[in-house]
């Protein structure tokens, strides 16, 4: 019983934020980053060499409607925060309203942080499978860039109401990219029915276009700061839409 409080402990409880985020100690979130690529780029390719491809059809469907339901979650308790607050979206101060309401949702954002670690798993599945090809730069540099990200969000406290847009936008198209993986996970006779990949990566391409839009009429407006933190979020969103609009253009450019 005391391993199962523990577990629950972790997941459904958030005294110190801050402190959990670094799952113990603040060196292991960039420790399991740099061993999530050494082992998707180098480790793993090496062990599945002269192994069969696992069968992961359950676990992937499994996996597939959790992000679902996760994503789900966490875009409804977002649309909400971002409708409750909208009218306080250009204060500044973290000890303000805005910031108040926002990080008093911590169980949510901690779930949050839970979920972009937990999507490390589409790469380790990838391995396993031996689909080496789908490992790209843009699959591991997005999903580490992403987890830090939200690490430094959570360690230093520093936010603008640009985040909270982003995780409604972000969330909800991941719903929409996991439910295309859940039916792809049933099989090949699921293709007639996954004509939409293609717009799938339209979809990804405008969240990164609207972030930018909203992000540059902020800080133009002066609604939210351009400091460090928010100039590095700008370039990290700005370097997805090219490498997404790259991928569009050289998966269906014959189409």
């Amino acid at each position: 019983m005391t391993v199962l409080n523990s577990i629950y402990s972790f997941i459904f409880e958030c005294e110190d934020l801050g402190r959990k985020a670094q799952f113990g100690h603040p060196y292991i979130p960039y420790c399991i980053l740099i061993f999530y690529v050494l082992f998707c780029k180098w480790i793993g390719p090496s062990l599945m060499k002269n192994r069969k491809a696992f069968e992961l059809k359950n676990l992937l469907i499994f996996y597939n409607f959790f992000q679902m339901m996760a994503n789900s979650y966490i875009t409804i308790v977002t649309v909400i925060t971002v409708v409750t607050y909208w009218d306080q979206r250009c204060v500044h101060d973290i000890t303000g309203h805005l910031a108040a309401g926002v990080l008093g949702r911590k169980l949510h954002t901690w779930h949050l942080y839970l979920i972009k670690f937990i999507d490390l798993l589409d790469a380790v599945f990838f391995v396993l499978r031996k689909k080496d090809k789908q490992i790209t730069f843009l699959h591991v540099f997005h999903h580490v860039a992403v987890c830090w990200v939200y690490y430094r969000y959570i360690e230093t406290l520093d936010m603008g109401f640009y985040l909270v847009i982003t995780i409604a936008i972000n969330c909800f198209v991941h719903v929409i990219m996991y439910l295309y993986y859940f039916l792809a996970a049933f099989g090949p006779h699921m293709q007639k029915y996954l004509w939409w990949k293609k717009y799938l990566t339209t979809m990804q391409m405008m969240q990164f276009a609207i972030i930018l839009t909203y992000m540059s009429v902020s800080f133009a407006t002066g609604c939210n700061k351009a400091g460090a933190m928010e100039i590095t979020f700008f370039l990290f969103i700005l370097s997805l839409l090219a490498l997404f609009a790259n991928y569009y253009r050289k998966t269906f450019k014959t189409e």
